[in-house]
């Protein structure tokens, strides 16, 4: 059944993510730059929180950062300085999860992603809602 399939079949492996102590500058410059909607932060290559696109425009709203203050103050102000700025109760899954399950979670908390993590926390990929659709669009035609 497709639905048996595991996320690591499908899960995007190369993902774009930022350190803990990377500045909010270089989260930014990577959504905007590679049009994603999320940047997973690490520490030691273990995930632990998301920067997101709409978490960056709270917070430009709230004159707490300025996409353009790349070598300002806050340009270099870092994650972990500035830890609001990342969302640490993060949904994750593993690769040999299900795609059933994927989607259980997707749809129950209104994800449009998932960040894939080992059994020691270390991210391995991510699996989007992008992924998701390619893959039913190859199995339907």
């Amino acid at each position: 059944m497709i639905l048996n399939t595991k996320v690591e079949e499908i899960m995007t492996r190369e993902v774009f993510s930022v350190e803990l102590e990377d500045t909010i500058h270089k989260a930014d410059e990577i959504i905007r730059e590679e049009k994603v909607k999320q940047v997973p932060v690490l520490e030691n290559n273990k995930l632990v929180g998301l920067i997101t696109e709409r978490t960056l425009m709270e917070y430009t709203l709230r004159q707490l950062y300025d996409f353009d203050d790349e070598y300002g103050e806050i340009g270099f102000n870092k994650i972990n300085d500035f830890q609001d700025v990342m969302a640490k109760n993060v949904r994750i899954i593993y690769p040999e999860d299900s795609l059933h399950k994927a989607l259980e979670l997707m749809s129950k908390y209104k994800l449009d992603y998932l960040p894939v993590v080992d059994w020691q926390n270390n991210l391995v990929g991510i699996l989007t809602s992008n992924d998701l659709l390619l893959f039913f669009r190859n199995k339907l035609s």
